[in-house]
């Protein structure tokens, strides 16, 4: 078993614990969900508020997708749905990195 296999096999572990719902289209997987990331920017006419979050999900779970999410995509969480904004996806890591934030 090589170390990437190894760290798929305890991230079963891991998502059995502290996996929490998410639903991709009309798909619901399990993810691990980060603490949000409030921020405060500069933009035109003065700050605006803001914060994101990471979402992340088993590589094999992407795989019973039949449209895998993209920048933009929707995701909802708890009630909420959220906006891909950047995406995190490092064969052979088992494991991709959504950061979403809220649709305003």
């Amino acid at each position: 078993m090589n170390f990437y296999e190894e760290i798929a096999s305890d991230l079963t572990q891991v998502f059995n614990e502290f996996a929490k719902e998410i639903r991709i289209g009309q798909y619901r997987i399990q993810a691990l969900i980060s603490e949000s990331q409030e921020t405060l920017e500069l933009s035109s006419g003065g700050f605006t508020a803001g914060g994101n979050f990471t979402v992340k999900i088993r590589s094999s779970d992407l795989v019973q997708l039949p449209l895998k999410p993209t920048i933009g995509s929707k995701i909802t969480y708890a009630g909420e749905t959220f906006r891909i904004v950047r995406i995190s996806n490092r064969p052979p890591h088992p494991i991709i990195a959504f950061t979403v934030e809220p649709i305003e």
